[in-house]
């Protein structure tokens, strides 16, 4: 299990660097639309998994973004955010009858719907925190919500295909 989080640490953290840190679509000299995969990583955490491990584990991996786009602490911050409210948005979506013990957030174990309404609520926490960041100003919240209506779509999409393709089961 450890090896399978690693290596997922890895290819995310790749993947976001090398592929999806290159996408970024606007217009008027300014980008708006933005790719992020790397949330993916939280999400995917073991339910039974320590609050403190998870939010470490996203901290370093949010600082290891951060190293390769010279952002300096805005990834780390968003991603330590929503490892932060990972239990909130897990207790708000709790199945009737309760999580397994065992259960993984997947679609295999929980199903598509609630995998799918997972993914949407973490990753409009990752990117409301990132863009505030970004801005460190609520003074451009139209700015902050158009780049979070606008890149929302997109990362869903893309984190959704990844699921897809690395758990053929869902």
């Amino acid at each position: 299990m450890a090896f399978r989080i690693a290596l997922r640490f890895v290819l995310l953290l790749a993947a976001q660097v090398f592929l999806f840190n290159q996408i970024a679509w606007g217009w008027g000299g300014r980008e708006y639309l933005f790719v992020f995969v790397y949330p993916l990583f939280v999400a995917l955490l073991p339910l039974r998994a320590p609050r403190p491990l998870v939010i470490l584990l996203a901290f370093l991996l949010g600082l290891a973004v951060d190293l390769f786009s010279e952002t300096l602490g805005l990834h780390a911050g968003a991603l330590t955010f929503i490892a932060y409210a990972r239990p909130l948005v897990l207790r708000a979506l709790r199945p009737r009858d309760g999580y397994n013990i065992k259960a993984t957030p997947t679609a295999a174990d929980l199903g598509a719907g609630w995998m799918s309404q997972y993914l949407s609520f973490l990753l409009l926490l990752h990117l409301l925190a990132f863009f505030l960041l970004q801005t460190f100003s609520i003074f451009f919240l139209g700015e902050i919500v158009l780049k979070t209506a606008l890149s929302l779509p997109a990362s869903l999409l893309t984190t959704a295909i990844l699921v897809l393709l690395f758990s053929p089961k869902a």
